[in-house]
């Protein structure tokens, strides 16, 4: 890795992006703006480029000296808690969910949702589509029979897809979650109108009732494609150094591993060929974050953005209409 040395003989990565957003700050008035962002721009890509930049450095003390300034947010007035649902976040949500600002077009379902290992503790993080928001909690479909990644994280190494596409038990059972880390995190971020909403909470399957409904809403293809996918199993890869020359990448019969998923969904038409409607895997189906607590931020201008949280109080428990809250609002 290459790495760039400071006056101070230490040493730090080579920066491949600097300040994105830093240098294409508004027009404060009275300044040539197009000039500025242009040449803070042009530096910036010198600083990426360079193998011998360091912190010191004439390119980066020119930069730095440069007035522009990051973007700000000022879309929305003032966030209050006299604009907030007094009771429940859930319906919160649903209100900043339903913005008419937010083109559908955008998909504004898009979510990042965060699982942890145990007991190494380590996250991923993976974009899903949430599909459902009742008074319990987000529903989030999908394929948990990874070995590793989302479905080992929460439902443990005892549920997972064997070689022959078989599975240990059903998801929907709530057994299945004995052994995971059904600790999780959904982040939704709302650009066009500076808004995000994290959720922290428990993990919980839905029944297969209700798995069963949202898969019947899938066109046949995307069916197949659940049953055909051993989601996160490797089915090519290459040792450093061995990566065949870029002509022979290129040419249109090699195969990096995409062959064998095709052969898989050509093995699961036949196999449902004649079935009128394909069942739900037991690998497949839904699982509900219950909140714990739920973030609301709006950006302010010079970084000072409304965050208000709502945490639940008392028994974990109740039914979901006899969830409290705690609202707070939390320093930028």
């Amino acid at each position: 890795m290459t790495t760039e040395r400071s006056s101070s003989g230490s040493q730090h990565p080579k920066r491949l992006v600097f300040a994105p957003g830093d240098i294409q700050g508004p027009n404060d008035g009275g300044q040539d703006i197009h000039n500025i962002k242009s040449a803070a721009a042009h530096l910036a890509e010198d600083i990426s480029r360079s193998d011998t930049s360091t912190p010191t450095s004439v390119m980066q003390q020119e930069l730095v000296s440069h007035p522009a300034r990051a973007h700000q947010f000022v879309i929305n007035p003032p966030l209050t808690i006299a604009q907030l649902h007094p009771t429940n976040p859930l319906h919160q949500f649903h209100r900043w969910f339903q913005d008419p600002r937010i083109p559908r077009s955008s998909a504004p379902e898009t979510c990042t949702l965060a699982t942890a290992s145990l007991p190494s503790g380590r996250v991923s993080a993976r974009m899903l589509y949430f599909k459902e928001l009742d008074e319990r909690g987000w529903v989030i479909y999908s394929n948990w029979g990874s070995k590793e990644g989302k479905g080992h994280q929460i439902f443990g190494s005892g549920f997972a897809v064997s070689a022959d596409g078989r599975t240990p038990g059903d998801i929907h059972e709530t057994a299945a979650l004995n052994e995971g880390n059904r600790w999780a995190a959904l982040t939704f971020l709302w650009s066009l109108v500076e808004r995000q909403v994290r959720i922290e909470g428990l993990v919980e399957p839905v029944s297969r009732e209700e798995s069963e409904l949202y898969w019947r809403t899938r066109e046949r293809g995307s069916q197949i494609g659940a049953w055909a996918s051993w989601q996160s199993k490797v089915m090519w890869s290459a040792e450093p150094d061995t990566l065949p020359p870029p002509e022979e990448l290129g040419h249109a019969d090699y195969d990096d591993g995409r062959k064998e998923l095709e052969a898989r969904v050509k093995e699961m038409e036949a196999r449902f060929a004649d079935v009128d409607e394909i069942p739900l895997p037991p690998f497949w189906g839904g699982i509900r974050v219950v909140p714990e607590s739920v973030e609301f931020w709006q950006g302010r201008a010079s970084r000072l953005h409304d965050r208000f949280r709502y945490v639940r109080v008392g028994q974990t428990d109740h039914a979901a209409e006899n969830f409290k809250w705690r609202i707070e609002r939390l320093s930028p």
